[in-house]
């Protein structure tokens, strides 16, 4: 099974000059933890809820709100062509310690690919077992 077929193909997206309450309306209407941060339709990082929270709520940031995201989101992030291997995916997120990658093809982005969608992937027994992990796969 190919990456493609495993991953969350509706995703939103957000600009490095996006506020965090921006990053965080769109965690919420994807209901996930993780954007992708794309300049010029290229990856450029990655912001999750935990980088807002380490980097501006527990460091005080005066205001959060407004703040823009370029400065607090990951700036790089592990990465996996659509046409890899599931596999290659659970490897790669084995090897660096990461839950999600984005997904690329012909370097734009076109998908991301969770732990929980290998895990619905690779482990599904039936349908019963696939409907049972979609709550955790939802979004990214």
């Amino acid at each position: 099974m190919k990456v493609r077929e495993a991953m969350a193909k509706t995703i939103s997206t957000a600009r490095p000059n996006d506020t965090v309450a921006r990053a965080a309306e769109l965690m919420k209407k994807e209901d996930c933890g993780f954007i992708p941060v794309v300049a010029e339709d290229k990856l450029v990082g990655v912001v999750t809820d935990r980088d807002i929270v380490i980097r501006c709520l527990a460091e005080a940031h005066a205001d959060v709100l407004t703040e823009t995201i370029d400065h607090m989101m990951t700036p790089s992030a592990w990465t996996i062509d659509a046409d890899a291997p599931i596999e290659a995916a659970a490897h790669v997120m084995a090897e660096h310690e990461v839950r999600r990658l984005p997904v690329l093809e012909n370097d734009a982005i076109v998908g991301v690919i969770s732990y929980g969608n290998l895990e619905q992937a690779l482990h599904a027994a039936g349908a019963a077992a696939a409907e049972a992990s979609l709550g955790v796969t939802h979004g990214a």
